[in-house]
């Protein structure tokens, strides 16, 4: 039986989206995956803020993060990983969904307008005449990028507020094959006199199909100023434009437990990139260290390193650091930072005029001239950089899912971590699986839920409540009851697809279709993680397990004590019974509960699913 749903293929990719023809049991690509990441302001710098409106000269890259103070969000979302070749780190999506993920319409066939970025207000009623006559509005946008190219019939819309209170259409942007997906576009647009008055806005929106992700704008580097022309379109900036990569082998976090000894000629050097936004040559230098928050101690791989050659005007150049066999061991387990930065000569704009000079604070060209990115030295390995940009999943009841991991040494896997994306899919059962190899049976499965995440929670953490040890190879995964697909994050920066695997039709596939890495994390540790326990089976019974509304507790026992999955204790109605205690579980939320009891050999913990 087919299900609607539409295959795209896109630079060797296949992405899957939510209106076309596949058949089940394929592996696909859902995305984008919204993120937010807020600009910081301390506590002063916000009161002071609040209490004014946006001023000329007015810029922002979104290098660090999405300013609330300048801007009103309804669906639009910070990336810094969708856009190909952008000005500077971090841009501004707009891909047809809401804030929390859900499509505007279930109506497969709705079009209209979707997500908006809103400027807060300029007072522009005291501007002079000449001042008035030059102002001018500039931005970068790109049509997909790595998520879906925009159909024909879509739009990407500027506006302004007119002196009237009427929003006024100035620029639009239909979608179509012939635009260029990997690269920015930049518009300059005089802002009329006419226009200006002493609550102006602008606002970029998007306009096409409501039902789903399928049409992805990315807008960045806008600037309004005065004292402009419509061929000023360069900068006084040099930028960082791509989040920092370092991997120690195939991995982009490590358990710290194996780093001393197995580090040694795996480190890959760190790359970035700049872009030269002005219309001359910059001679430049660059630094990349590695810090440790845990001491705040640094170790340098780049400093003061010069660009050679010299880069040109309007330059765009992919650089990386000097090899390094290995770096200092932490005392513990900690999250190394990565920080790039360039010694541009980039800082405040400014203007000389009678021979006076006049610095803006509001444009700082200094800020997208450091770069810092993570590396987790924890307790996991990871393929992906922690972001997910997309998800990947199958539509196969019994479906199952499957990433390949190799340790150096024998380790003993405590838990998996596994990013789930789509929040309606929460409390749906699976099985947790641990394979060392695929073609045999998994040394390890339980059934389980996805659980319901908390604000801000990313990953669900299963504890494999189990001592199991592993050896190179082996691999994680789940198996699902359903034949709906299953969202899991997709990391597009990193490329592991060659590690994952699926099984949909009785026999393990390798990946050749979905490109990234899907977000699927082991656990380890060096030590026993869990204290082995004999009971005899006589001596407690506890069933139904899984639950959903009474659990008979059958046995000697003084103490029994429920905690949740966040290891909260709750307090559940409870009944003697000639056995022992009946406890009430209706009403409480599906998921994972530990039951501890304390009897004759001590304390023991019992895992409850409650459906």
């Amino acid at each position: 039986m087919l299900q609607t749903h539409h295959i795209l293929r896109m630079t060797g990719l296949f992405v899957a989206l939510f209106i076309s023809t596949l058949a089940h049991g394929q592996l696909v690509e859902f995305g984008p995956v919204q993120q937010q990441k807020i600009k910081n302001y301390s506590l002063g710098e916000q009161n002071a803020r609040i209490l004014q409106n946006n001023v000329i000269p007015f810029w922002d890259d979104f290098s660090q993060g999405i300013d609330t103070l300048k801007w009103t969000l309804s669906g639009a979302s910070y990336t810094e990983t969708i856009g190909l070749n952008a000005p500077s780190i971090g841009m501004v999506l707009l891909d047809g969904v809401a804030a929390n993920g859900n499509p505007y319409s279930v109506t497969q066939t709705d079009q209209g307008e979707t997500d908006y970025i809103t400027s807060k207000p300029f007072d522009l009623s005291s501007l002079n005449t000449s001042n008035s006559e030059s102002l001018y509005l500039s931005f970068f946008w790109q049509a997909g990028g790595r998520a879906e190219l925009p159909d024909e019939s879509d739009e990407l819309t500027l506006q302004i507020l007119n002196p009237q209170g009427s929003w006024v259409t100035i620029w639009s942007q239909t979608g179509g094959v012939a635009l260029n997906r990997t690269a920015f576009a930049q518009e300059i647009i005089k802002i009329l006199p006419a226009w200006q008055h002493a609550n102006f806005q602008f606002r970029f929106f998007s306009q096409g199909r409501q039902s789903g992700p399928f049409d992805s704008w990315l807008i960045d580097y806008i600037y309004l100023n005065d004292g402009r022309t419509a061929t000023t379109l360069d900068y006084k900036d040099r930028s960082l434009t791509r989040i920092n990569y370092l991997r120690i082998g195939d991995y982009g976090a490590y358990p710290f437990v194996l780093l001393a000894d197995n580090q040694k000629g795996l480190w890959s050097s760190v790359q970035n990139e700049f872009y030269n936004l002005e219309n001359r040559f910059r001679a430049m230098e660059y630094s990349i260290v590695l810090r440790d928050p845990s001491t705040m101690t640094t170790t340098p791989i780049n400093l003061n390193t010069p660009f050679n050659p010299v880069p040109n005007a309007l330059e765009r150049r992919v650089f990386e650091s000097r090899k390094f066999e290995e770096i200092p061991v932490p005392k513990n387990e900690t999250t190394i930072e990565i920080i790039s930065s360039i010694t541009s000569g980039d800082g405040l704009l400014y203007e000389v005029k009678s021979g006076d000079t006049t610095f803006f604070s509001s444009v700082n060209y200094e800020l997208n001239d450091t770069v810092r990115s993570s590396f987790p030295l924890l307790d996991y390995f990871a393929y992906d950089n922690g972001s997910a940009d997309y998800a990947a999943g199958i539509n196969q009841r019994s479906g199952q899912l499957a990433v390949k991991y190799t340790t150096p040494k024998e380790v003993f896997l405590k838990g998996i971590s596994i990013n789930f994306t789509n929040p309606r899919q929460a409390n749906q059962a699976i099985d947790i699986k641990v394979w060392k190899d695929l073609d045999a049976d998994p040394i390890f499965t339980r059934e389980d839920l996805i659980a319901v995440k908390e604000a801000g929670q990313e990953f669900l953490y299963y504890s494999l409540d189990t001592n199991i040890k592993v050896d190179g190879d082996f691999y994680i995964g789940f198996a699902q009851y359903t034949n709906d697909f299953i969202h899991v994050g997709l990391d597009k920066v990193n490329d592991s697809g060659d590690k994952l695997f699926y099984n949909v039709v009785g026999a393990w596939a390798q990946n050749e279709e979905v490109r990234g890495s899907l977000m699927i994390r082991p656990h380890v540790s060096i030590d026993v993680p869990f204290e082995e326990a004999s009971i005899p089976a006589d001596h407690i019974l506890i069933y139904p397990n899984p639950v959903e509304t009474l659990l008979n507790l059958e046995g000697r026992f003084s103490q029994a004590r429920i905690f949740d999955s966040f290891g909260r204790e709750i307090f559940l109605e409870r009944q003697l019974s000639s056995k022992g205690e009946i406890v009430n579980f209706i009403g409480q939320r599906p998921g994972v509960y530990v039951l501890n009891l304390s009897t004759e050999t001590g304390m023991h913990s019992y895992r409850i699913l409650v459906k």
